[in-house]
């Protein structure tokens, strides 16, 4: 089993939309897509009700750390799991990075969500978990988001090529129980829409670190 876990210790930075939307992209691929929702808020575990309460992917519950969730479910013999995680509670921060074979580190491209990002950042190196930061909620022309992108690469900070977009349907996509790039396609008609292009483009890249990273689980 891989195990996602989507981090980071200032709120707001879309990791509950990014998790969701990969998790329903690792579906079309895998049969056994499971979710964590770690977050006292809940808002995963309450998009996956109003999606339907899907077999696939598959909120699990029973678990308050993804120690125990990763343990109950390997047994159980699933493919991915992907673990959404609340700001500032750094325990459950470093111990879903610590269990994780990624940590993937959204951010929105701002001064603030850079520092902020940081902790995330040092956290899966002292683990020596693969980790991956990628800009969520921008555009790719914006001066910050290049910006942003400099100041990681020149700290030797791994950030993904894909940059999710700020775009309506992702902001819509939590309260609808959808994806962004299911409302897109669906509001368009697109075969492929831009938002499900770049979804899917970023699901590579997490694939290809995964791949590489020396902790994968068989």
């Amino acid at each position: 089993m891989r195990v996602i876990s989507v981090v980071n210790t200032k709120g707001g930075v879309g990791k509950t939309t990014l998790a969701s939307a990969l998790a329903v992209r690792a579906a079309r691929e895998s049969k056994r897509v499971a979710m964590l929702d770690l977050d006292p808020q809940g808002s995963l575990a309450d998009w996956w009700k109003r999606r339907g309460g899907t077999s696939n992917p598959c909120i699990f519950r029973g678990a308050d750390t993804a120690t125990d969730a990763i343990e109950a479910l390997k047994l159980d013999g699933w493919d991915w799991l992907f673990i959404d995680t609340p700001p500032a509670f750094v325990a459950t921060i470093r111990d879903a990075i610590e269990n994780a074979d990624l940590a993937l580190i959204p951010f929105k491209a701002s001064a603030l969500d850079l520092i902020a990002s940081e902790d995330a950042v040092v956290m899966a190196r002292e683990a020596d978990v693969a980790h991956l930061c990628v800009i969520n909620d921008a555009e790719p022309r914006w001066k910050t988001t290049h910006s942003a992108r400099d100041y990681l690469l020149a700290a030797s900070v791994p950030i993904a090529d894909s940059v999710i977009s700020h775009r309506q349907a992702y902001l819509a996509a939590m309260t609808s129980g959808k994806t962004g790039p299911e409302i897109e396609k669906a509001q368009k008609g697109q075969k492929v829409s831009s938002s499900e292009a770049e979804v899917s483009a970023l699901w590579s890249e997490v694939k290809a670190v995964v791949r590489k990273g020396k902790r994968g689980r068989q």
